[in-house]
């Protein structure tokens, strides 16, 4: 018995990638397709009964993918910095609303403070109105009956 050895052909493809094609000795045929970069694009098991297609293997663009995780946590950075610059001007203006409530309380009281005090100055303004009258009349007086006595003196 004869043992046939197992064939390869290399051929190139269109987008600058090859075609390997290995026939076996049992009568199965494999094809496998190489990128331009030399990463496995496909991998076809040819048999008497069916045709099996394997996966790629993982090309070196792929084993340089991001970390696992990293997605997740830039998305939550991202969301927190928008939250924080998003969420500091909204706490300032309701903190101003805040303390503005509170001024207005404490400007009520100080409007009725001084309404007191305006009315407890008017209050004194009369009475020394009162009092001055009362000194004139007073003056008055005593000047009217001094005259009387310097004419005597006189």
């Amino acid at each position: 018995m004869q043992q046939k050895e197992a064939t390869m052909q290399i051929q190139p493809r269109p987008d600058g990638g090859k075609s390997i094609v290995i026939q076996k000795d049992d009568g199965t045929v494999q094809r496998i397709e190489l990128s331009n970069t030399g990463d496995v694009i496909t991998s076809t098991v040819q048999g008497e009964a069916a045709t099996v297609t394997v996966p790629p293997v993982p090309s070196a663009a792929r084993r340089k993918a991001l970390p696992d995780g990293l997605v997740e946590m830039m998305g939550i950075i991202f969301g927190a910095v928008t939250v924080m610059s998003l969420g500091t001007p909204l706490v300032k203006a309701w903190a101003r609303r805040f303390e503005r409530r509170h001024e207005v309380q404490q400007n009520a009281q100080i409007e009725q403070r001084l309404a007191a005090i305006e009315q407890a100055i008017e209050t004194v303004a009369v009475e020394v109105e009162r009092i001055s009258e009362g000194q004139r009349f007073t003056t008055k007086l005593l000047a009217d009956k001094v005259q009387p006595e310097m004419e005597r003196v006189r």
